[in-house]
């Protein structure tokens, strides 16, 4: 009976938590962006698997190669991904961001740029893939990692 008492206080507290002391995922991130864009009056994106592989693949490029940049170290750029998974664009923009440790941060950062800022409301995107892995690919940075690429067919 204690414990279930205790489970039922441990899981009211975690609910309780506020969202911007959790862990950055592709959905929270993906939420924190279209949270933007609903304030500003902007039509949500949505995850399409070509632009989502396009960035895994990229993630995985930079920890492999050690960069932390939109244009690799061999010269391969951001749109160079999204082809390779055959997503047939109009528009593609590219978010990079490291060492933010949530979601709201990743994305408020990003609200601070310009550049980044117009890819998070831009109309012109209307599909996203993100990726967020652990860790850096640099030192002495820390992670998380994250890609989003920004679509329009």
């Amino acid at each position: 009976m204690i414990r279930h008492y205790l489970t039922a206080i441990a899981v009211a507290l975690a609910l309780a938590a506020p969202v911007s002391a959790q862990k950055a995922t592709v959905e929270t991130v993906i939420d924190a962006m279209n949270a933007e864009r609903a304030s500003h009056g902007v039509a949500p994106l949505h995850v399409d698997p070509k632009l989502s592989a396009a960035a895994a693949d990229r993630i995985a490029d930079m920890f492999d190669g050690h960069y932390f940049s939109h244009f690799s170290p061999t010269g391969v750029q951001p749109w160079d991904w999204v082809e390779q998974e055959g997503y047939d664009y109009r528009e593609v923009g590219e978010n990079l961001a490291l060492g933010y440790p949530t979601a709201p941060e990743i994305v408020d950062g990003w609200m601070h740029s310009p550049a980044h800022r117009a890819n998070v409301l831009g109309g012109q995107f209307d599909e996203v893939g993100v990726a967020v892995a652990e860790g850096s690919p640099t030192r002495p940075y820390h992670g998380p990692t994250v890609v989003a690429i920004y679509g329009k067919r």
